[in-house]
């Protein structure tokens, strides 16, 4: 049982430890540049704040999209600016106009399309995967008391493990002490 809490604490951790990093490194970088959108080798974490992609894509979600605007077809979930917001939506049409190609986009959890078009060139990138709370995680994790959190969950981990390994070496000491006394009762 207590392998089985110190995997589940060391995968807890880790998830921690990852969104945690990722909030560090998109931090520092929008330091400089408030209008840059931060990405980690072309991968850019972003917080969901509606419900409108919900059921697959919730409030409070981290998603991860990769950068770019090429290769976008229906059915692709992008990430565009819409008057200075990120939105997360579906494209449900690809069109060609006479001045550039077009997307159609909609939110899962919404009944009819978004009311404006998307141009290729709003586009930031394309959903590759989300981590369920992460934005709340990062919301938690912002400033002295996220740090003092983060370094308080590793020095518990460590503990966890150093006290596994010592438990794991008494048990063969144990099990040693056990073994010579038997073979010292047999001599006898």
């Amino acid at each position: 049982m207590r392998k089985f809490f110190s995997i589940l604490f060391n995968i807890t951790l880790s998830f921690v430890i990852i969104v945690s990093l990722l909030y560090i490194i998109s931090t520092a970088q929008t330091r400089n540049n408030p209008n840059y959108i931060p990405s980690v080798l072309g991968f850019t974490p972003l917080t969901v704040v509606s419900a409108s992609m919900s059921p697959g894509i919730e409030t409070g979600d981290m998603v991860i999209i990769r950068k770019g605007n090429k290769n976008i077809k229906t059915g692709d979930i992008i990430t565009y600016t819409l008057e200075n917001m990120l939105v997360t939506h579906r494209v449900k049409n690809v069109s060609d106009t006479d001045a550039a190609e077009v997307f159609i986009t909609q939110g899962d959890a919404n009944s009819i399309p978004d009311y404006k078009t998307v141009e290729r060139s709003s586009i930031l990138g394309r959903y590759v995967f989300k981590i369920p709370m992460g934005g709340y995680i990062k919301a938690s994790l912002r400033g002295l008391p996220g740090i003092l959190i983060l370094i308080g969950l590793i020095l518990i981990s460590v503990m966890i493990e150093v006290l596994n390994y010592t438990a794991a070496r008494l048990d063969k000491v144990k099990n040693l002490v056990d073994h010579q006394m038997f073979f010292s009762k047999q001599g006898l």
